[in-house]
């Protein structure tokens, strides 16, 4: 039987956290895979839960409903950053818990390495140079978010052998090709397939999608390039899925990571599903959902269903820079789905507002509004710094106007480290003010 091992690398940056973080692409490939009768072998870096990370020393870092800090490591800069007054870490296993992985992972056919934010790439192309020591001569393949927003950086400073970009099962099928393994990816994997979380043995909490893509079109956002349209999986099937994840692995938290969930019925058929079948755990909703489809019953719904995290997205109080970025919600919408949540008994402790901080163009006096906004309503601000994304129309427009380089390293688009150098937005001590203003506010709506 063929072997590929799966690798979820390392976060190399000024900073991360485990906000429910799970590879979900790759567990996706992991279950493609047993479905062609390949053996997938995973590695995930940054599974805090893992045994053997805890039986290295290394402390969980519990927080609120699973989530919480990684381990870290400070590390040597990258020369782009040299000049920034902050400390660049490596977050994940110790280099010797990777090595001490790969060792025991046995002799495979090829290493797929998977990718998350573009401006992580250090990390990726750190674990493959970790992997390439350890498994020498084995072909290492690349995919994921970074390969296929910065396919051409990718291939240029990742040390992949070979680059994959897109998304869904076509990464996969260029990836066996490249190996010389003839498998034919004949069926809807979305459909058909669950992520396969059977590599953790005890996992805490579990990442679910319903849908992919999403119908609108922000300026700011990589969803519509990523993913060419929006589409919502059978209720009943994520249903069963999710009940059987909780019987076989005592989940205490289910969160769902989708882009556009609300959209359509298919999340008010999966909540009357759940209900039904008294399927007992804390949901979570921190993506940012729509206000505009957050209508009572949907609101009575996650009620009874116990979600305990929902962000909804207002990202700015500005009408005109509500409809320049893509008009995905009004305040309007806004003040009726908190109205809507507040009358089916939730409170500041589950609701939270995304307010989208240094976009270009912004005032901070906008910033300050939409906080106005959230004390008026009695909603936790949840302050999300821009970040210019490779394919966006953002990102276009702001090269095509000289705002930085194309071939700018993506480091540098950290929105940790952006207004350390970005004359286009916001200065530091203007971001560190107006997030103040946001963590006093939740001090206050919290009664500290």
């Amino acid at each position: 039987m063929k072997r590929i091992l799966l690798v979820n690398p390392w976060i190399e940056a000024v900073s991360a956290y485990d906000y429910w973080l799970k590879p979900l692409g790759l567990l996706y490939i992991a279950s493609a895979l047993k479905h062609l009768g390949i053996e997938p072998v995973v590695i995930d870096c940054l599974d805090r839960y893992d045994l053997e990370l805890v039986s290295f020393g290394a402390r969980r870092g519990d927080r609120h409903f699973g989530t919480g800090k990684f381990l870290e490591e400070e590390i040597a800069k990258p020369h782009s950053i040299a000049s920034i007054p902050r400390k660049f870490k490596r977050f994940g296993f110790p280099e010797e818990v990777l090595r001490r992985k790969l060792r025991g992972s046995g002799s495979v056919d090829g290493v797929f390495v998977t990718s998350m934010m573009t401006y992580w790439h250090y990390g990726v192309s750190d674990t493959i140079r970790v992997i390439r020591e350890e498994k020498s001569g084995i072909p290492i393949l690349l995919g994921g978010v970074y390969a296929t927003l910065l396919p051409d950086h990718a291939r240029q400073y990742s040390g992949a052998d070979f680059v994959c970009p897109g998304t869904g099962m076509k990464p996969l099928e260029k990836a066996l090709a490249y190996l010389g393994i003839d498998s034919t990816l004949q069926f809807d994997w979305f459909e058909d397939l669950d992520p396969d979380y059977s590599i953790y043995e005890s996992p805490r909490y579990a990442v679910v999608i319903t849908s992919l893509g999403c119908p609108f079109r922000c300026t700011y956002c990589a969803s519509s390039f990523l993913w060419n349209g929006f589409f919502s999986r059978d209720s009943v099937r994520t249903a069963e899925y999710i009940e059987f994840l909780i019987e076989t692995k005592h989940l205490s938290d289910v969160v769902f990571f989708d882009d556009a969930i609300l959209v359509g019925n298919g999340f008010k058929e999966l909540m009357r599903e759940i209900q039904n079948r008294r399927i007992g755990t804390r949901f979570h909703l921190p993506n940012g959902v729509h206000a505009r489809f957050l209508d009572m019953e949907t609101a009575g719904l996650m009620f009874e269903n116990n979600f305990k995290t929902i962000k909804i997205g207002l990202e700015t109080s500005d009408p005109a820079l509500q409809n320049a970025t893509g008009g995905k919600v009004s305040s309007r919408d806004f003040y009726q789905a908190i109205q809507n949540l507040s009358e089916a008994g939730f409170t500041s402790r589950e609701v939270s507002a995304y307010i989208m901080m240094n976009l270009p163009g912004q005032s901070e006096k906008d910033i300050l509004n939409s906080l106005e906004v959230c004390e008026e309503l009695g909603v936790n601000p949840s302050v999300n710094e821009f970040t210019p994304i490779p394919g966006t129309a953002q990102w276009k427009d702001l090269v095509d106007r000289g705002m930085f380089n194309e071939e700018i390293d993506p480091l540098l688009l950290d929105n940790s480290i952006l207004p350390h150098w970005w004359e286009g937005g916001f200065s530091l001590k203007t971001v560190q003010r107006l997030k103040e203003a946001a963590w006093s506010l939740r001090r206050k709506l919290s009664g500290e």
